[in-house]
């Protein structure tokens, strides 16, 4: 019996990974590495057909995976499109992501190269606190030369010390960079 071969990227696949782990420097990207595995095991399940999985990290999963990914514009979107390629990108400057209360850690960064050419942005929201933490999370997109729009805030609420996955996809465009944002309702409410 054959193997099946794996999909060939497209295009825009082929684009996207080159843009972000050979041609960051010219295209003002932030630079990403290929990795073999993902901490992510519910992102298995967006493989595309005939997509080669990576390995999964051994991790406790016991946390809360996302029920409807978020988008740049306020939108959800289905968790379980089959649109993801199967490679993983870790961006090798963590910097990019950013918490703004200190009850949070974003454990883990990952983006999943789609299809068409857009980005699938993995994290994982850490609550190192004693009490559920009610915050807000957003991902801003940095498109081409653009420098980005205001990012659109969702509400979450994390688990007193456990964590929720988070992911988010990117709009269609030339992906140069992201940055996850945290912040906490309280620290906003406490400031009206």
């Amino acid at each position: 019996m054959m193997a099946l071969q794996p999909p060939k990227l497209s295009p825009e696949a082929v684009a996207l990974v080159d843009r972000l782990t050979n041609n960051y420097s010219s295209s003002g990207a932030l630079p990403h590495e290929v990795t073999t595995t993902t901490g992510f095991p519910s992102a298995l399940n967006s493989l595309e057909p005939g997509a080669v999985a990576p390995q999964v990290d051994a991790i406790d999963v016991s946390g809360q995976p996302p029920i409807r990914g978020l988008t740049a514009d306020g939108n959800t979107t289905a968790l379980f499109e089959k649109d993801w390629t199967g490679l993983v990108l870790v961006p090798i400057n963590t910097a990019l992501s950013k918490a703004y209360t200190s009850d949070v850690r974003l454990m883990k960064v990952e983006a999943h190269p789609l299809h068409d050419g857009r980005v699938r942005i993995w994290t994982r929201v850490h609550n190192i606190g004693n009490d559920n933490l009610p915050a807000e999370i957003a991902c801003e997109f940095r498109m081409g030369n653009s420098q980005g729009n205001s990012p659109y805030f969702y509400p979450l609420v994390v688990p007193a010390k456990s964590f929720r996955d988070v992911f988010f996809v990117s709009p269609e465009g030339s992906l140069n960079a992201y940055t996850v944002l945290v912040r906490s309702t309280e620290a906003l409410n406490s400031r009206r």
